[in-house]
């Protein structure tokens, strides 16, 4: 009688005795176990299709007849004469209008290079002091804002601090005749707003 239990001589009796229990298992569950049947998916609403009829000037359509293919030029005959065509006179004198300059130009333009005014101090010179003004006795500053345009000229003024109507006058008038170097942007001139101050003094 065996005092222990040998477990490399019975290992190929247990291995024959799990196969045949797994095989049992399987047969057992692929017999008592319930069929599957898929069934095909089918949506919770469904919506129906109404197939209208076409009314009857929609089936009836003609199409319409090509269009005729154009003619061939013909040359025309040695001994026929042709007629030479006139062109119609224009009112054009030789000279172009000027076209309409959009002065709606804003406070602040960036510019590299500032706007340098030229005759400033002939301009001055040359400002008839009101006679009205000189009787009152009045002298003072009128500051104005110009528009310098991009050709260097005066294109709107206004006055920024007023002094006197008439020498208020007297300053916008002689602003008009104001000639700049226009300011630069890369290399190119634009229209900027550029502050002026007039003095009107009696001593002088």
């Amino acid at each position: 009688m065996k005092n222990h239990i040998d477990l490399k001589e019975d290992f190929p009796f247990h291995i024959r005795i799990a196969i045949l229990i797994t095989l049992v298992v399987f047969i057992l569950a692929f017999q008592f176990v319930p069929k599957t049947q898929t069934k095909p998916y089918k949506p919770k609403r469904m919506h129906a299709i109404k197939v209208e009829k076409l009314p009857p000037q929609l089936k009836n359509i003609v199409e319409p007849p090509p269009p005729p293919k154009p003619k061939l030029p013909v040359a025309a005959a040695k001994d026929e004469k042709v007629e030479a065509a006139t062109i119609q006179k224009t009112d054009f004198t030789g000279v172009e209008r000027e076209a309409k300059v959009d002065l709606n130009v804003p406070d602040f333009v960036p510019y590299e290079i500032a706007p340098k005014v030229l005759n400033l101090v002939q301009i001055e010179k040359s400002i008839e002091y009101p006679d009205i003004a000189k009787k009152a006795g009045i002298e003072g500053t009128v500051y104005l804002k110009v528009l310098v345009w991009t050709d260097g000229t005066v294109k709107r003024v206004k006055i920024i601090k007023s002094l006197y109507d008439a020498l208020d006058n007297a300053a916008v008038k002689a602003a008009y005749h104001l000639r700049f170097k226009p300011a630069l942007q890369r290399d190119k001139p634009v229209a900027v707003w550029v502050a002026i101050p007039f003095k009107f003094s009696l001593t002088e």
